[in-house]
C-alpha cells in the first residue's frame, strides 16, 4: 500500500511541477525589445545628408553674390537642416544622435543668422 502511494505521489508531482513551471514562464512578462529603426532611415538618413551637402556646395559657389540667389540658396539650405534634423532624430539614438543633433542645431542658428543678414 505504501509503495502504491508513493508511485501516486510521483506520478501527481511528475504532472503538477511541470505544468506550474509552464505557466509561470506564460505569466512573465515579455523581455523588453530592442528599439527598432522605422522603415527606410538608412536611405532617408542618406537623402538628408546628400541634400545638405548638395545646397552647402551650392551656397559656397555662390557666397560672394548678393541678392536674391544667395538668399534663396541659404532659404533652401535652412530648410534641408532642418529636414535633416528630423530624420536624425527619428532614425538615430544613442550619444551618436544627441552629437548630430546638437551639430544640427548650432547649423540652424548660424543659418538663421546669416538669414538675417544677407537678406533682410
Amino acid at each position: 500500500m505504501l509503495k502504491r502511494f508513493i508511485y501516486a505521489f510521483l506520478a501527481f508531482i511528475g504532472l503538477i511541477v511541470p505544468g506550474a513551471f509552464a505557466l509561470a514562464l506564460l505569466m512573465a512578462p515579455p523581455a523588453p525589445a530592442a528599439p527598432l529603426e522605422p522603415p527606410g532611415c538608412d536611405r532617408n538618413l542618406a537623402n538628408a545628408t546628400a541634400n545638405v551637402a548638395t545646397l552647402q556646395a551650392r551656397i559656397k559657389s555662390i557666397n560672394a553674390v548678393r541678392g536674391p540667389e544667395i538668399c534663396n540658396a541659404t532659404r533652401l539650405y535652412f530648410l534641408e537642416v532642418v529636414k535633416a534634423r528630423a530624420v536624425t532624430a527619428v532614425c538615430k539614438s544613442g550619444p551618436d544622435r544627441d552629437r548630430e543633433l546638437g551639430r544640427l542645431d548650432a547649423d540652424v542658428e548660424h543659418i538663421n543668422e546669416a538669414i538675417a543678414a544677407r537678406c533682410s
